[in-house]
């Protein structure tokens, strides 16, 4: 199975960032459903999506470009997996290690005896060397910004993206390239150029647009466990979205 095999929508709902960030905050505080438990889920559908990608993780190295937000860690989380599928994982950590969120820590010590390799490059090696896993990876998974991210990729990270996008390896990206803007689609600066996005709970405006295709790739959505309630108290309906599936695959409307 592949990801060409999934079920399908079209004309799926979508979410501004603004809206999707009260989606988080209502599921999280309101109902009780942890954000842990949130980031469990969306690791799991990465990890699925990953395999469907490539076909199967045995034996696949799998790098996870990974910085500081939910991203990161949903991209480190669904490494945890990969590696339990029999995969070759890599976590590439942007920036120092003192900078981690709790949450990226947590999964970062849950990762460590996957087995796995983690590496903060900037703390020593530098991005591009001989050395540097790009290269020889099978998959690059593109944990480094999410929805809430505003303003143009800078320093470690636009290095990232330009390093990422260099290799001629498939990417998938978590929620959304980083770079694209989740609202309009128009890249902010640098921009993952993604083979397949995999974005959470609901659609995103800018992942929809025409003009971003080239930067999502292959669009599948994932139902990560946030109820229905979350979204239709801001107006939107995503009732049918998951009734064929809990991953399917948008198309255009």
């Amino acid at each position: 199975m592949t990801l060409d095999d999934l079920p399908t929508v079209r004309g799926a709902p979508s979410v501004t960032a603004t809206q999707m960030a009260e989606a988080d905050r209502f599921t999280i505080r309101e109902l009780g459903i942890g954000g842990e438990r949130l980031m469990e889920n969306a690791a799991h559908q990465i990890a699925v999506s990953a395999r469907l990608l490539l076909g199967s993780v045995w034996r696949k190295r799998i790098v996870a470009l990974v910085g500081y937000g939910d991203n990161g860690g949903d991209a480190v989380s669904a490494l945890r997996r990969l590696a339990g599928w029999g995969a070759e994982v890599i976590a590439e950590v942007v920036g120092p290690s003192s900078k981690a969120r709790p949450s990226l820590g947590r999964e970062l010590g849950l990762l460590s005896p996957a087995p796995a390799l983690i590496r903060y490059p900037l703390e020593g090696d530098r991005v591009g060397s001989p050395d540097f896993p790009f290269q020889n990876a099978d998959l690059l998974i593109d944990g480094l910004l999410g929805y809430s991210t505003r303003g143009a990729p800078r320093g470690p990270i636009a290095t990232f993206i330009d390093a990422a996008n260099q290799t001629s390896r498939p990417i998938l990206a978590v929620d959304l390239p980083s770079g694209l803007d989740p609202d309009t689609g128009r890249p902010l600066g640098p921009t993952i150029n993604a083979t397949a996005t995999v974005t959470l709970a609901c659609a995103k405006p800018g992942l929809l647009a025409p003009e971003a295709a080239a930067f999502v790739g292959k669009l599948v959505l994932a139902d990560i466990g946030i109820p229905h309630l979350a979204f239709e108290r801001l107006g939107v309906d995503t009732r049918d979205q998951f009734k064929d599936g809990d991953l399917v695959r948008i198309l255009p409307a």
